[in-house]
């Protein structure tokens, strides 16, 4: 196995990269865990990612695509910049070959050389795997939110690349955590609905 992680460039399509994602996430749909990646077409897929930086894990001995990551960079007033991590996809056959890993370890090297301060990510509550490969890699859960595209809640999750005198503390990250899980419970189902009573009090505002 020869593993040579580049840019997406013309010579891999976005349909490889669709059927990767189909191929990657079957586990999770048989879980029943809907991740919005299971559903791509390329023209959405493309969509997505325009402008954004998507890197590929091509097994140079067989020219196969093994593995994906895209990055969203992110500039908060020119001031706070920070990296999203997102739509990472390793082909069955190559997983527990340390291909993420490969992966993010390039990704970090990008975002580091783009002046980014933090990397968030996410990943549903009930894939524990990617869950372990997220602490195993730094990150710290901050947090809890419902998408309208899935239907599950997700763990936020936050590396710091750059010390914070809050976020580098393991205590604030969880008390964090715990109020952002509070409230995402509270106020929104699995699947990104709004629950009963906010429903009600929005309407009342409106």
């Amino acid at each position: 196995m020869n593993i040579e992680i580049h840019q997406k460039d013309d010579r891999t399509s976005w349909e490889e990269l669709t059927k990767l994602f189909h191929e990657a996430f079957q586990e999770r749909l048989d879980q029943g865990l809907h991740f919005s990646c299971s559903y791509f077409t390329p023209e959405e897929l493309k969509r997505q990612s325009a402008n954004n930086i998507v890197l590929v894990a091509i097994d140079r001995s067989t020219n196969v695509l093994a593995g994906t990551v895209s990055i969203e960079i992110h500039h908060n007033d020119g001031k706070n910049t920070w990296a999203y991590h997102y739509n990472l996809a390793v082909k069955p056959a190559y997983k527990k070959n340390g291909i993420a890993s490969q992966l993010f370890s390039r990704f970090q090297q990008i975002v580091k050389s783009r002046g980014c301060k933090y990397i968030k990510s996410d990943t549903a509550v009930g894939a524990e795997s990617s869950i372990k490969w997220h602490l195993k890699n730094g990150f710290e859960i901050v947090g809890l939110k419902s998408w309208s595209s899935t239907n599950y809640y997700s763990y936020v999750f936050r590396k710091q690349l750059k010390c914070h005198p809050l976020w580098s503390n393991s205590l604030f990250c969880k008390i964090h955590y715990r109020l952002s899980s509070i409230k995402c419970r509270l106020c929104h189902h699995e699947d990104g609905r709004i629950k009963g009573l906010l429903k009600l009090y929005l309407r009342i505002l409106s």
